[in-house]
């Protein structure tokens, strides 16, 4: 198809409304920032290895509107999140900087993830600071749960599952192409998360509540009907630690009747994948995907570096050539392996700081649901990186925390400081040894 110039002014006309639209009313460039989560393969391929997706020029342009249109300051516990979070960003640019010095420069796509992983925890809580932005984002990440589903649904097709010879294969079916299985885990966490803020914020009847409840139980178990079990397990544990620490006794009878009856489901619809998924030995690793044999060979890298590590982005490179299979599948051993043991403490300091904000908004009055959904996602987050990179520099990951770290401003604005000084007083007093 020729372009005239007349057809390209047009189509430059028609680009400028719609940036101006965007620019202008926020809320809708968000939910469709969120919408377009859904379709990842929607992506134009930059070399092997990297794809830019319609999110990923969504956030470009909020982070030109953050740096012309200076939103309003950040509480005092997101400023110690985005202070830690940059000075983790910090100690992996000096590693950059050190391995290019040497010759030996992290791959692109490393470099590349990381850089917009930093953007969007920059970007996204410094534009969610309103309920109706944050209403209109949740909804997008609804629809795109949803769209989610109907593909992988497409995905598998008329298949039987007798068609897969083992539950990896049903795995790598029904997964979207730009995506490897266990990133579908990443987006349900992201998915459960956005439905159980729904329920504390939106939700006005109680018709309503059950209908953010039903979204956040069936996100939920989307992975574990998919097989990907860790992330399932680290879903469910952190949906329990929420209900528990909400006092939501009976909905928690509700959630376990879900997760047995999903599971008498899936024996019923074919019990020789089941009884693959479910074939463990802790003794030997057999059945946890060749982790152990992956975990030693990332603790035998570790010993010949274990304080300076191999550099940013060098996980890859150096296992491979010691024998390993891949990757260490530990967000802690990588972080340990790449940026030595200076830089996991700096990473779990920075991790402890989301952990710290949502006591303290747990702790204040009128708002523990919300403080009890964050710490029940950084839970989730952190067992899941046990298993796999969740929470280092992934974008869906970073995603929800950074949906967290607006809920927290949110909720810190309507403390006053005086109060939160005196829950974190009465904190450390229940910690202080009794006479």
């Amino acid at each position: 198809m020729y372009l005239t110039p007349i057809l390209w002014l047009e189509l430059g006309i028609a680009a400028l409304i719609a940036i101006g639209i965007l620019w202008t009313k926020v809320e809708y460039g968000l939910f469709l920032y969120a919408f377009a989560l859904g379709f990842p393969d929607l992506a134009l391929s930059v070399g092997s290895t990297i794809n830019i997706r319609i999110d990923d020029i969504l956030i470009l342009l909020f982070l030109m509107r953050t740096i012309l249109w200076i939103p309003a300051p950040p509480s005092q516990r997101q400023k110690n999140i985005f202070t830690w979070q940059a000075i983790f960003f910090t100690a992996c640019l000096l590693s950059i900087a050190v391995e290019t010095a040497l010759g030996t420069p992290p791959g692109a796509y490393e470099a590349v993830k990381m850089a917009g992983c930093a953007v969007i925890i920059l970007v996204l809580p410094r534009l969610l600071q309103s309920e109706r932005r944050l209403q209109f984002f949740i909804y997008g990440l609804m629809c795109s749960g949803m769209a989610m589903v109907f593909q992988i649904r497409m995905h598998l097709g008329g298949s039987s599952s007798a068609n897969f010879a083992n539950f990896q294969e049903l795995k790598s079916a029904a997964t979207f192409s730009t995506w490897n299985p266990n990133t579908m885990g990443q987006a349900a966490i992201l998915l459960v998360f956005g439905a159980g803020l729904g329920a504390i914020l939106f939700s006005k009847s109680p018709a309503s509540r059950i209908a953010w409840v039903g979204l956040a139980m069936g996100f939920t178990l989307m992975p574990g009907l998919l097989f990907v079990r860790g992330t399932t397990l680290s879903i469910v544990a952190g949906f329990m630690l929420f209900l528990i620490l909400a006092r939501r006794w009976k909905w928690i009878l509700v959630f376990a009747a879900g997760c047995f009856f999903a599971l008498l489901y899936l024996h019923a619809r074919d019990p020789q994948l089941m009884e693959d998924a479910t074939s463990i030995n802790v003794s030997t690793g057999e059945g946890f995907s060749h982790r152990f044999d992956r975990w030693g060979m990332a603790f035998q890298a570790i010993q010949t570096q274990p304080i300076i590590g191999h550099g940013f982005g060098q996980e890859l490179p150096y296992l491979t050539l010691i024998g390993s299979e891949g990757r260490a599948h530990d967000a802690y051993l990588a972080v340990w392996l790449e940026l030595g043991f200076g830089g996991l403490l700096i990473f779990l300091i920075a991790i402890y700081q989301f952990a710290r904000a949502g006591f303290i908004v747990f702790r204040s009055f009128g708002f523990c649901e919300h403080g009890a959904m964050v710490l029940a996602l950084i839970f989730t987050l952190c067992l899941d990186s046990i298993g796999l990179p969740t929470l280092y520099w992934e974008k869906l990951p970073t995603i929800a925390l950074s949906l967290a770290i607006a809920v927290v401003g949110l909720c810190e604005r309507n403390v006053s400081e005086m109060e939160i000084k005196e829950i974190e007083w009465n904190t450390l007093e229940s910690y202080a040894p009794r006479a």
